[in-house]
């Protein structure tokens, strides 16, 4: 008999026992909220970041395309009424080399692309037409960080209308070591013709500075780009 009240005694205590956790847990959902609420607040204690959308993230090398002509028209009128005073002295070359200056300076900070394109664009045309190899280059190079372009090939348009036989010594050289860095970044493009062209501007151009010794190694580099354009290029294998 003390057996079965024993057993009776701690059936009653374990029901007490469960009925006054569930008063509490009730208690405590009535306080704070739903048990989802309450599971959502626990989940939240250590948790990742969430990951940035990708809708959210912009290309960083991300490239426009060229100014329409429609766009260039407007540019080409704002271009004249803010720097119309340093291009109307362009036909010397003291003011073509100042009118270059402004431009360039001016391009690193305007926000307005076509604008922008012009300055750069007029920045390279004045730097060929004073025998500027190095003001060519900087001004391509700056806008293929912003425009969608064939850099290497408008490079080398721009480089071959450098008026060659007005060059003194200095700027020949200038020119020629110019042609053979865009030979050596063409070649590693694989695009062989271009580093050819390239090579043989290069060459003239060391023979304008008077430096024959550059002019036959230069030549050499040149037969031998021109050989390897020639053959046809391999897939290659994967």
């Amino acid at each position: 008999m003390n057996c079965r009240r024993k057993l009776r005694q701690s059936i009653v205590d374990r029901s007490a026992r469960s009925l006054l956790r569930g008063c509490a847990v009730w208690l405590a959902v009535a306080h704070s909220g739903s048990p989802a609420t309450i599971a959502a607040d626990d989940s939240s204690v250590g948790a990742l970041p969430a990951r940035p959308s990708m809708r959210s993230l912009e290309s960083a090398s991300a490239l426009g395309r060229p100014p329409s002509k429609r766009a260039l028209i407007d540019a080409r009128e704002a271009l004249q009424k803010r720097f119309g005073t340093a291009l109307s002295h362009t036909d010397t070359a003291v003011g073509a080399r100042l009118a270059v200056e402004i431009l360039m300076a001016a391009a690193t900070e305007e926000t307005d692309p076509a604008l922008r394109w012009l300055l750069l664009d007029e920045g390279r045309r004045l730097g060929a037409a004073v025998g500027s190899a190095e003001t060519v280059t900087l001004a391509v190079k700056r806008a293929s960080a912003f425009y969608e372009f064939d850099a290497l090939e408008v490079e080398l348009r721009s480089l071959t209308q450098i008026p060659l036989r007005a060059l003194n010594a200095m700027k020949a050289t200038q020119l020629a070591e110019t042609a053979e860095s865009l030979a050596t970044r063409a070649e590693t493009d694989r695009r062989l013709d271009l580093a050819a062209r390239s090579q043989n501007l290069a060459v003239r151009a060391w023979q304008r500075a008077g430096n024959p010794t550059a002019a036959r190694t230069a030549a050499v580099r040149h037969d031998l780009l021109t050989a390897a354009a020639r053959q046809p290029q391999r897939r290659p294998v994967r």
